[in-house]
């Protein structure tokens, strides 16, 4: 006796059997493990450049208190008691706020956020690359998941609420097992239509808290660095006998200080936001070029190379003071 398939699963056949081309997630299998091996050196160059700028704005803060007359090391209001939930130290100036020493992290928070872009994208390119319609089921809740926590991270910085990501229902059915391969790539195929048009919104707001954070604009980190370079500038031209050790000082400082102005991560992130978008696109709306959306996504590995050579360039540059020679 022949088996009769549900409606809804002949139509799923009949399209995927009327257009493969059409519905094959093998399509996007290399330009989406692009887009996550780029989230993934973007998430390690942000934590290198946290590292780095926090050190170098801690070391400010350490040369301030030593050469500010009656700057004074203090524990924080109300800590470091015997009843305390916590100890941090500050230093209080004369006629100043008080500044928490050692400083946060001054990028934690873009670095929370990138760490949540990563682990989607990473779950994007899983889903992509699965062999079996169940490990693509799989993948495709993983990657759901992901996307919560992000709106949930997301939205704590933006405070503009959660976004709810609904469960994404696999058309499973004994009655397509038969077109088992098929049947995998339209599990998959789906799952990454979903997954990306739920998450595109949420990458959206990641990508513009990072463009108009101000990372390196005119925040009172950026103001105090440069500061750096001002007072070895005019300590050199007050002094009456010039060393090369005070010209080496001062270039050190403003080779330091210029190599951090080229790190752009804001425009990093802006790629990233459009490199995702055109992925959302093409897999949404098959009128859009899948050469466009590519082209998108390696703008964006590009950028993220950029990054991380400028980052590596900075870490160089505090680990060895720059040599003026004559």
């Amino acid at each position: 006796m022949q088996r009769r398939l549900p409606l809804g699963h002949i139509n799923i056949v009949a399209a995927c059997t009327l257009a493969l081309g059409a519905c094959s997630a093998q399509d996007y299998s290399e330009p989406i493990s692009t887009f996550a091996t780029a989230a993934t050196d973007a998430d390690s160059a942000l934590k290198d450049l946290d590292t780095t700028v926090t050190n170098n704005y801690t070391d400010f803060l350490a040369r301030r208190a030593l050469s500010t007359p009656g700057a004074t090391v203090l524990a924080a209001q109300k800590e470091c008691e015997p009843g305390s939930s916590q100890c941090t130290l500050v230093i209080q100036y004369p006629n100043e706020p008080p500044e928490q020493y050692p400083p946060q992290p001054l990028l934690g928070n873009m670095v929370a956020v990138m760490g949540g872009i990563r682990t989607y994208a990473q779950n994007l390119a899983a889903l992509a690359n699965d062999d079996s319609a169940a490990k693509a089921a799989a993948d495709v809740n993983a990657t759901l998941g992901s996307i919560q926590s992000l709106a949930n991270t997301v939205a704590k910085l933006d405070a503009k609420g959660t976004t709810t990501v609904p469960d994404f229902a696999t058309p499973v059915g004994a009655g397509v097992n038969w077109l088992l391969g098929q049947y995998a790539n339209q599990v998959k195929l789906e799952g990454l239509r979903v997954a990306t048009k739920q998450a595109r919104p949420v990458v959206d707001r990641a990508a513009a808290i990072f463009s108009s954070a101000a990372l390196f604009g005119s925040d009172p980190q950026r103001k105090k660095l440069s500061q750096t370079v001002r007072d070895k500038i005019d300590a050199y031209q007050d002094s009456n006998q010039h060393t090369m050790a005070d010209l080496n000082e001062v270039a050190e400082a403003a080779q330091s200080y210029n190599v951090l102005l080229q790190a752009q991560p804001a425009e990093t992130f802006k790629k990233m936001g459009d490199a995702h978008a055109a992925l959302a696109d093409a897999l949404n709306n098959p009128n859009l070029s899948l050469s466009q959306m590519i082209a998108k996504v390696n703008e964006f590995a590009a950028q993220v190379q950029q990054l991380s050579k400028i980052v590596k360039d900075l870490a160089a540059l505090s680990q060895e003071p720059a040599k003026v020679t004559k």
